[in-house]
């Protein structure tokens, strides 16, 4: 269910789908971009992963996330919680053919529960900066790249 708190972003690369998709799902290209997963990160639904994250000058976050829908080379969705901090997010990612050459992403940050409203760090202007530097910026240079 959308909301107007929803995180939404829309992204054309230079890049067929199969690229594309690898980018976001195979864990030796998402840590040139993304997060590192340290070997956790499994397509299949029901799967549970654990990645850190944060300021690099100030504290690492534990993220915890379960797959919750996947269909190969079209759709990714995952959830995105803290463990020990109240609140959760579904992350959405689907792709879509422009050209052969070429893929949209559709990628949505659902807040399903708010985050802990007394961490600072946890509050969605924070998100918003953090996907458009990894959906805008991050992947489309990783993806250049290739």
């Amino acid at each position: 269910m959308q909301t107007a708190n929803d995180i939404i972003l829309e992204k054309i690369y230079k890049a067929p789908i199969p690229l594309v998709w690898k980018a976001i799902t195979e864990e030796e290209h998402m840590r040139n971009w993304y997060f590192d997963f340290q070997n956790s990160f499994q397509l299949t639904v029901g799967t549970h992963f654990e990645w850190y994250g944060g300021d690099p000058k100030g504290k690492q976050w534990l993220h915890r996330g379960e797959m919750l829908e996947i269909v190969p080379n079209k759709k990714l969705v995952h959830s995105w919680t803290y463990p020990g901090y109240s609140g959760k997010a579904i992350a959405y990612w689907e792709l879509s053919e422009v050209d052969a050459a070429t893929t949209k992403l559709n990628f949505r940050f659902e807040f399903a529960e708010p985050f802990d409203a007394n961490e600072p760090e946890l509050v969605r202007g924070n998100f918003v900066m953090g996907w458009n530097e990894l959906i805008l910026n991050s992947l489309e240079q990783y993806l250049n790249k290739q």
